[in-house]
């Protein structure tokens, strides 16, 4: 995953400071030719991109970063990768069938008309966001792609079934729900993936909806 900071000279040392303090690391300058410091796993290069493999620890760090100032540049679209060394052949099989299982789904949640999986022999990436410089879209996102790689990674088969649904908000909170993010924690980022789609992420139909509604009513009575 690569996220562009823009920053040099002093900014850029602050902001690797930052990475340490947020990962309880040293910072280690790697000098010529690269100029980039490393933290741990995570490179800062010369131009002030941050470049980390772990997702679900860049969610933490990209929130941790938020909170001393840095913000990733929002013209910039946002492509998540993961290494493709973590997937087994099965696993990188399952994510394709899980990515066109739920596509329609993602398209319209991420108000998108394509999903490409772009495989490297290093690299497995995402680009399917567009980068608004808010930090709080950022962590939402990286948490969604590792929480549907790693769903990828525990099933033994995942076959590609695309369902028409007719309410979309609730089909995809069942989803979100399937991919761990339950509990009020989590509350913010399910309310960023729904935001797009139309529908009742409570209620199936609108029957169910209106019998609730009644059923509250009645106990009010």
């Amino acid at each position: 995953m690569e996220l562009k900071y823009n920053v040099s000279g002093s900014e850029r040392k602050r902001m690797v400071v930052a990475i340490g303090k947020a990962l309880q690391v040293d910072p280690v300058y790697k000098g010529t030719p690269s100029y980039a410091f490393m933290v741990g796993e995570y490179t800062v290069d010369r131009y002030g991109t941050l470049i980390g493999p772990d997702v679900s620890e860049t969610e933490r760090l990209v929130q941790a970063l938020a909170t001393e100032g840095f913000v990733a540049c929002q013209h910039e679209a946002l492509t998540i990768e993961m290494p493709r060394s973590d997937f087994t052949d099965t696993a990188l099989h399952n994510l394709k069938q899980l990515v066109e299982s739920k596509g329609s789904l993602i398209r319209h949640a991420l108000g998108v008309d394509d999903l490409p999986v772009e495989i490297t022999e290093e690299t497995i990436r995402f680009p399917w966001f567009a980068a608004r410089g808010e930090d709080d879209e950022t962590a939402a996102y990286i948490h969604f792609v590792s929480a549907l790689c790693e769903m990828a990674k525990q099933n033994l088969r995942i076959k590609a079934q695309p369902k028409e649904v007719d309410n979309e908000k609730y089909a995809f909170r069942c989803f979100l729900l399937r991919l761990g993010f339950i509990g009020p924690e989590y509350k913010s980022e399910r309310k960023i993936l729904l935001r797009n789609l139309t529908g009742s992420s409570a209620f199936l139909t609108e029957e169910s909806k209106q019998k609730a509604a009644f059923k509250r009513k009645s106990q009010r009575l």
